[in-house]
């Protein structure tokens, strides 16, 4: 009489089941990927005035031709380079051809913007100088990407060449028309993986924007950052409906993110022709699964000379930008410092990496038990908009109060990472639909499997490696994904990438070139062990054979839901907690009066009580007490480069140390220039990046400086040299990257950034001591940038790199308190440059990222 409960039980626990899968992918796809998909032509439905931006005018029709034109040129280059290698990987069958399988992912896992500050690394080793945005720079960039992106076609090509009919090829080599034969077979193939190539080389804006090429995708993030005043070049971005810059200061986010992808919409259209004509060409063309590909002929292996070109083309494209990277290196440093030094980026990079890698891993195996066909269009498309895209729209989404736990978090960056790769894992799990599983699942079916029960019995065990395979390759692109985390900024916690875009802009600069070396060693070892999952997971789909025992899944389900909800819960708990609130806060994103774009300088006056603050459009402001605009002025030259300090001097004008020009510019209150001094150089009165201008009691001033030099210059107060002291190194009184200073009296006290220390000398030159070391304890530091005096006499260092302002005792270096958290919300800080007091004691803190300034009464 029982004895019909438990079956029913069964079937109904069978039902869920089942149902599982397709409910977790469901939800993980549209979070990720739909509604942010959704969002972007909502947002251009909504606001039709920015349909406008599609016809445009001459500046638009001018920066989609060179977007076109650059990367159509990095596509054939890149095509160039991979056909060598294809030979060897299509018709090689020695260990050369395995090693270069192998290679062929490590490669392209290591991130756009390695490989374009690796170049720039070789340029100055081998003496090549050209000026930013010239012909040589752009083709610095263009030759960047194709060395980036040549994996793309070498594969494609490679595995085109191994499924070609053996037979057709022997009678192509017996009528001397091999080549022709086999051209004509690849053309396909050579279109699809050009137009791959240029897909995601008009995706990039890493390589192009620090140098101020503009092209649509550095414009994108220009327009989303300003509303669209200003181009990366300069050239005012022209609006049909007579917008000004006035009007641009009323902007909110919306507004700007509508206009963003306005801007970007001539790149989405041509990637949609692109993708469109590429799928026709795979349909069409493509080689059918049944052809008998049979053993390879000697006569067709590929020769030594193909060999060798492919191993010289491995070694100019990888071996060469590592190299540069490693010998341009300004000295050795343990790596026990490195570690301190760059422990949270690369425990931030692996553990949101990781996060992607886990939610991927569930997709690519939960989704062996469904079709996912539409799941994989729709991750797709997500992917091929773009990084930028899905940035602004995350950004727009979630950006909530009550969402802020996702926002200010880690479930953001794995939302867009899954945006951007849970394609590759759903292709994974479509893999285990082919022709090559079907006589398994045929096989399970006649045993009376259902379709979850062959999942869990059969397709996993064979295809465990290749499915994990997927989730890891999702988590090593994340770790060097670009577009997206750059303008999402993760802060919690921190990741190597926006480290990296703060600093791609200086060479020669150790924490670039080693953060750039952490992150290709992370690339090379999970590239490894991606190549070898697929490589193993090849081998048992060849020798196994299926099971037709049913075990009952449900132990599994348990094991993948507890490892959801416990990096559910994970996530959330690292992004709750918060920090105090500031007193007050001033300015807001955007280029009108009060507003802001990243600004990296503030000084205060002390004769009226005003602050001066500069950002990174070079525009100085001046503003009352209470962030009310009162003047601004442009730099007389930015296109290479922004200030990143600022000073009142006793004579109550303006210094500016024109970091990228070399110089220093004295302004009067009003903006006009008084008078400049200093040349690119490293002899006395030369400078090479001055960071910051300081003056003690008898009128010297003190201009701090960086690169080459890593120096401080004295000069009296018509910019006369008097001395100099200092040098590049980590020992006492040396220096790297001596970002703000102060006096007290005859003491100066320099932020020692890159050595992660203060400095302390008197002001004729003469070494004292130093204070502080790496970390994020009291009285370490990461990156101190800013350095003020408070009234009691304590030091108050801003940590570029801790995320928060520390009070020390100027004496010994002991760390007092600290104030400030990674975050967007108040009381949180985000790549904070400098903090200044006031005559009332208010402490304000320059919130870079946040587009604001965080006022304290201390």
């Amino acid at each position: 009489m029982d004895e019909p409960r438990p079956q029913r039980a069964c079937r109904g626990s069978s039902r869920l089941s089942s149902r599982l899968p397709s409910l977790f992918i469901t939800v993980v796809v549209t979070l990720c990927c739909a509604l942010p998909l959704g969002w972007v032509f909502w947002q251009i439905a909504v606001n039709p005035s920015s349909l406008l931006e599609l016809f445009g005018d001459r500046f638009r029709w001018t920066l989609v031709l060179r977007t076109v034109a650059f990367n159509t040129v990095a596509s054939v280059v890149a095509v160039l380079l991979g056909l060598p290698v294809a030979i060897v990987l299509g018709r090689g069958r020695s260990g050369t051809a395995t090693a270069l399988w192998l290679v062929l992912p490590v490669s392209l896992l290591i991130p756009s913007i390695v490989y374009a500050y690796g170049w720039s690394q070789f340029a100055w080793l081998v003496g090549w100088k050209f000026s930013p945005a010239s012909l040589p720079d752009i083709s610095r960039c263009i030759w960047s990407l194709a060395t980036w992106l040549w994996p793309l076609p070498a594969g494609i090509i490679g595995l085109t060449l191994r499924r070609m009919d053996a037979n057709v090829q022997q009678h192509a080599l017996l009528d001397g028309a091999l080549w022709r034969v086999t051209f004509r077979q690849l053309l396909p193939a050579i279109a699809v993986s050009f137009a791959a190539v240029l897909i995601l080389a008009m995706q990039e804006f890493a390589v192009y924007e620090p140098t101020g090429i503009s092209v649509i995708a550095t414009e994108v993030r220009t327009v989303f950052d300003t509303g669209g005043a200003m181009a990366t070049l300069g050239t005012l971005v022209s609006s049909p409906d007579g917008l000004t810059s006035a009007g641009f200061s009323a902007m909110d986010q919306a507004a700007r993110a509508a206009r963003a992808i306005a801007t970007g919409a001539p790149m989405v259209a041509l990637v949609a022709i692109l993708s469109g004509a590429s799928f026709w060409a795979l349909t069409r063309f493509a080689s059918e699964d049944e052809v008998d590909v049979g053993p390879l002929p000697v006569a067709l292996r590929a020769s030594w000379r193909w060999t060798a070109v492919a191993s010289l083309v491995l070694c100019i494209v990888v071996v060469i930008p590592v190299a540069s990277l490693v010998l341009s290196l300004s000295g050795p440093r343990s790596l026990s410092f490195i570690w301190a030094e760059y422990g949270p980026q690369v425990r931030g990079t692996m553990s949101i990496a990781g996060g992607a890698t886990i939610v991927a891993a569930a997709v690519a195996f939960l989704a062996c038990a469904g079709r996912s066909r539409l799941a994989i269009l729709i991750a797709v498309a997500s992917f091929l908009v773009g990084g930028q895209f899905i940035a602004i729209a995350l950004i727009r989404l979630y950006n909530r109060p009550w969402l802020s736990w996702v926002y200010d978090g880690w479930p953001v960056m794995v939302m867009a990472f899954l945006a951007r790769f849970a394609w590759l894992a759903l292709l994974a799990a479509r893999e285990t639909r082919s022709r090559a599983y079907a006589p398994l699942r045929d096989m399970a079916a006649v045993d009376g499997a259902s379709r979850w029960q062959t999942t869990v019995s059969i397709i996993w065990p064979i295809a465990w490696p290749t499915l994990l395979a997927s989730a890891v390759l999702v988590g090593v692109l994340s770790m060097g994904e670009v577009p997206a985390t750059t303008l999402l900024s993760p802060l919690r916690p921190p990741m190597l990438v926006p480290s990296l875009m703060t600093w791609v802009h200086t060479l020669r600069f150790d924490p670039m070139i080693e953060a750039s070396l952490l992150l290709t060693s992370l690339a090379v070892v999970f590239g490894v062990i991606v190549a070898a999952l697929v490589w193993l997971g090849r081998g048992r789909l060849r020798q196994t054979r299926p099971r037709s025992q049913k075990p009952e899944p449900r132990h599994l389900l348990r094991r993948i839901s507890f490892w959801l909800v416990t990096l559910g819960c994970w996530l959330l708990l690292t992004s709750c907690s918060r920090s105090p609130a500031p007193d007050d806060i001033y300015l807001d994103t955007g280029v009108g009066p009060s507003q802001v774009v990243y600004p990296r300088a503030i000084a205060y006056s002390t004769t009226d009580d005003t602050i001066f603050v500069v950002d990174r459009r070079a525009r100085v402001q001046h503003l009352d007490n209470r962030g009310q605009f009162l003047n601004d002025w442009m730099m007389p030259d930015q296109k290479i480069g922004k200030p990143v300090g600022l000073s009142v001097g006793p004579d109550f004008n303006v210094y500016v140390p024109d970091t990228h020009y070399h110089r220093v510019i004295v302004f009067s209150p009003q903006g006009k220039e008084l008078r400049r001094w200093g040349t690119v150089g490293t002899q006395p009165g030369q400078f090479i990046w001055p960071t910051d201008v300081a003056f003690d009691d008898t009128g010297r001033v003190f201009v701090s400086e960086y690169g080459d030099n890593d120096r401080i210059q004295v000069f009296d107060k018509d910019g006369n040299f008097l001395f100099k002291f200092g040098s590049f190194g980590q020992a006492d009184g040396q220096f790297s990257r001596p970002q703000s200073m102060v006096i007290d009296g005859n003491t100066l006290y320099v932020t020692d950034s890159c050595n992660h220390r203060i400095v302390v000398f008197t002001t004729a030159g003469q070494f004292i001591r130093s204070m502080g070391s790496v970390g994020d304890d009291l009285g370490q530091f990461r990156f101190p940038y800013g350095l003020d005096l408070n009234k009691d006499g304590q030091l108050l260092v801003t940590e570029f790199g801790n995320n928060r302002v520390q009070w020390i005792d100027k004496t010994t270096g002991k760390g007092l308190r600290t104030w400030g958290q990674p975050g967007r919300q108040p009381g949180q800080l985000a790549y904070p440059w400098a903090s200044v007091f006031d005559h009332a004691g208010r402490l304000l803190i320059l919130d870079a990222g946040n587009n604001r300034l965080q006022v304290l009464n201390d």
